[in-house]
């Protein structure tokens, strides 16, 4: 690999979790609202829920309803899912209803807020990447209220040169805009940059396809790997050594 100028760093279940475990996250939930259930199994309310919004994320279009429009938009989808399970409930149930959906989806934003740590590793990996003299930047996307919440509450600013959200900028991954918008900010040259994510399309592909050195962060070791990808790496602490190996 050649060695780089600058990295352009994901955030979200790259720096800090996120949203990597919606099956957990929305069964946590949904019990907690069980007595609003009633007769309703939190198993089977949970299910439709999960099924409804996965469908919804499917494409890239409500993936950018859900990042920028969330709380509006989780709630059309919970409603829907609640709407689906009043036509399938039992004869003689009570329905769910709209203003409950509507607290289970408001709870989403705020329990990943509560959930949401630093990457073990983080801190160190983005000081000594600064000490090498490497210009950072970091990518994200989302909305500025949101994104912003979560660099000043673990302290991210003054690792970076440069800091880009969707919301600010206009446009996000896997636009080629959001990458090279960032890159000139850091008088950096696609193939002079390494860009590290969790996401196969937005942090590997669309960057490799500017000729950016894409490296591929998964923990699991079961997310797709595309052919383009220069790397794959489950730990924080594996990038400094694949910069050192560029030496």
């Amino acid at each position: 690999m050649r060695p780089p100028r600058t990295i352009l760093l994901d955030l979200d279940d790259t720096l800090v979790t996120a949203y990597r475990q919606p099956e957990r996250t929305w069964a946590a939930i949904i019990a907690e609202h069980a007595d609003a259930l009633g007769e309703h199994s939190t198993r089977w309310v949970t299910a439709e829920v999960l099924d409804r919004v996965l469908s919804f994320l499917a494409d890239e279009e409500g993936r950018k309803l859900w990042r920028l429009e969330g709380d509006a938009t989780r709630r059309r989808v919970v409603r829907a899912a609640f709407h689906r399970l009043n036509l399938a409930r039992p004869p003689g149930s009570e329905p769910l209803h709209g203003v409950d959906a509507d607290r289970i989806a408001d709870r989403f934003e705020t329990y990943l807020e509560e959930a949401i740590t630093l990457k073990p590793g983080a801190r160190e990996m983005l000081a000594g990447l600064g000490a090498a003299g490497l210009r950072l930047g970091l990518l994200t996307n989302g909305t500025r209220a949101r994104q912003r919440a979560k660099i000043a509450r673990f302290g991210l600013s003054p690792f970076f040169r440069a800091i880009q959200i969707e919301e600010e900028a206009g446009f996000g991954k896997p636009d080629p805009r959001a990458y090279l918008r960032l890159l000139a900010r850091l008088d950096t040259a696609p193939r002079d940059a390494w860009m590290l994510g969790d996401d196969p399309v937005w942090d590997v592909a669309a960057p490799a396809a500017l000729g950016l050195t894409a490296i591929l962060y998964d923990e699991t070791g079961r997310a797709p790997l595309p052919e383009v990808a220069a790397a794959r790496i489950d730990r924080l602490e594996t990038l400094p050594r694949l910069l050192a190996q560029t030496a």
